[in-house]
C-alpha cells in the first residue's frame, strides 16, 4: 500500500462524498464483478455473514439465498437507504443493514459471524485505518471464520499511474498483523472483457504483475 499524496478528507467530508448523487451513478458493472467471485466463497447455507462497506447491497443480491443471515454495514446513509430498498424489492427476508462505523459495530459483536466480506472497499480507506478495520473484523469472526477481500492490484499497470495503490505483500502483512493466521492471494482478470483479455500475460516473468488487474484474498481466522 502507498500513502495518498493529496490531503485526507475528514470523516464528515467522506460521508458527504458518498451521497445520493454518488449512489445514483454507482458502478453498473458491480453485479457482474461480484457474481464471478461466487465459486470462491465457501458457503454452505448456514452462515451468518458480515458485509463491510456494503454499499447498495450488490453482494446481498448475489449471496442472500446462499446464507442464513446477511448483515450489511456502511457509513453512508444514502447507500444504506439504497441497500434497504434493493433488498425489499427482491423480497429478501434474511438481510438487514446498519449505518455505522464498522469498527464500533464489530466491537459490540465479538465472534458473531461465520464469514465477512470487504469487496472493492479497501481502496477507499486510508492506510492507517485499514489495520484497525481488519482487527475489528477479525474480532467479529468465529474461530475458523473466513474474511474475503477483493480490490485492485497495485502492481497492475493502470493502478501504477494512480496516487493510491494497494500492493499485495503489504496487504497480506497487514492482515496477518491483524490476527489472521492464513492469508491466500489469487489474481483475477479485470471484470471488463477487453481489459481482462490481457490477464494471461500475468504469467510472464518480470512484466507479469503489470497485467494482473484484481486481487482476491481469503483469510482464515
Amino acid at each position: 500500500m502507498a500513502s495518498r499524496a493529496a490531503p485526507q478528507y475528514s470523516h464528515d467530508e467522506l460521508r458527504a462524498l458518498y451521497d445520493q448523487a454518488y449512489v445514483d451513478q454507482y458502478d453498473p458493472h458491480a453485479v457482474r464483478r461480484i457474481t464471478r467471485m461466487l465459486p470462491r466463497f465457501e458457503l454452505t447455507g448456514s452462515e451468518r455473514v458480515l458485509d463491510v462497506g456494503c454499499g447498495n447491497a450488490v453482494l446481498a443480491e448475489v449471496i442472500a439465498s446462499r446464507v442464513a443471515e446477511y448483515v450489511g454495514v456502511d457509513f453512508s446513509p444514502a447507500f444504506i437507504a439504497a441497500a434497504q430498498a434493493r433488498s425489499a424489492e427482491r423480497g429478501f427476508r434474511n438481510t438487514w443493514f446498519e449505518c455505522a462505523d464498522v469498527v464500533r459495530f464489530c466491537a459490540g459483536r465479538p465472534r458473531a459471524f461465520d464469514a465477512a466480506f470487504a469487496l472493492d472497499v479497501a481502496e477507499h480507506i486510508y492506510d492507517q485505518e485499514l489495520g484497525e478495520i481488519f482487527r475489528a473484523v477479525r474480532s467479529s469472526l468465529r474461530s475458523g471464520g473466513r474474511f474475503y477481500l477483493h480490490m485492485p492490484n497495485g502492481e497492475y499497470i493502470v493502478e501504477r499511474l494512480r496516487r493510491r495503490r494497494i500492493l499485495p505483500r503489504a496487504c497480506v502483512d497487514l492482515l496477518k498483523a491483524s490476527g489472521f493466521e492464513r492469508v491466500d492471494v489469487a489474481y483475477l482478470p479485470h471484470y471488463l472483457p477487453v481489459a481482462g483479455a490481457f490477464h494471461p500475460l500475468g504469467s510472464l516473468p518480470i512484466v507479469g504483475p503489470l497485467f494482473r488487474a484484481r486481487l482476491f484474498i481469503t483469510c482464515r481466522a
